[in-house]
C-alpha cells in the first residue's frame, strides 16, 4: 500500500513529505503505520466507499487524526506535539493531493473534527474508537458549499 502511494508522488510531492519526515523524524514511522492501519480499517467497515465525498470518508479522515497522534503518543510521550503533527501531516495531504474546494474544505473539516474526538477516544480501545466513530459518521452533515462547512463546529461532513 504504501509503495502504491509513493509511485502517485512527483518529485515536488515526494520531496515536501521527505522535508516533513526529515523536521519530524520521530513520527515518520508512527505515522507510516497509522496510516495503513486506517485505511485497512476502513476498508473492514466500510470496502471502497470510503474513497467517495460520504460518511465513510468523513469517518475516514477523523480515524486518520486519532491514529496518528496515538501512534505518536507511544513514541514520544507529548499530546500536544503529536496532535500539532497530525494536524500538520493531515493538513498537507491535502496541499499535495488537491482536491476542489469543497472536497478540500470537506477533508480539512473532518481531520479537525478528528482531533476534536481524540479528547473522547484517548484512551479507548481500538473497537471502541471505530464504534464512536462509526456513530460520529451516521450523524454527518450533507453540505453543499464551502460556508456550510464553516458553520458546522461539532460534527463530521460530507458532500454525497
Amino acid at each position: 500500500m504504501l509503495w502504491r502511494i509513493l509511485k502517485k508522488l512527483d518529485f515536488k510531492q515526494l520531496f515536501g513529505l521527505l522535508g516533513l519526515f526529515l523536521k519530524n523524524p520521530i513520527y515518520a514511522l508512527p505515522t507510516i503505520f497509522a496510516t495503513k492501519k486506517c485505511m485497512n480499517i476502513a476498508y473492514e467497515e466500510y470496502g471502497s466507499k470510503h474513497h467517495l465525498g460520504n460518511p465513510a470518508n468523513a469517518f475516514r479522515h477523523a480515524l486518520w487524526v486519532i491514529l496518528i497522534t496515538k501512534m505518536c503518543l507511544k513514541w514520544q510521550n507529548n499530546e500536544q506535539k503529536a496532535k500539532m503533527w497530525a494536524k500538520k501531516f493531515t493538513d498537507w495531504h491535502e496541499d499535495f493531493s488537491p482536491n476542489e474546494d469543497l472536497e478540500r474544505a470537506m477533508d480539512l473539516h473532518n481531520n479537525t473534527m478528528g482531533l476534536r474526538y481524540f479528547e473522547q477516544v484517548k484512551d479507548r480501545n481500538e473497537a471502541e474508537t471505530v464504534s464512536y466513530l462509526k456513530q460520529k459518521a451516521s450523524e454527518a452533515v450533507r453540505i453543499l458549499t464551502v460556508k456550510e462547512v464553516k458553520s458546522i463546529e461539532d460534527k463530521l461532513v460530507y458532500i454525497d
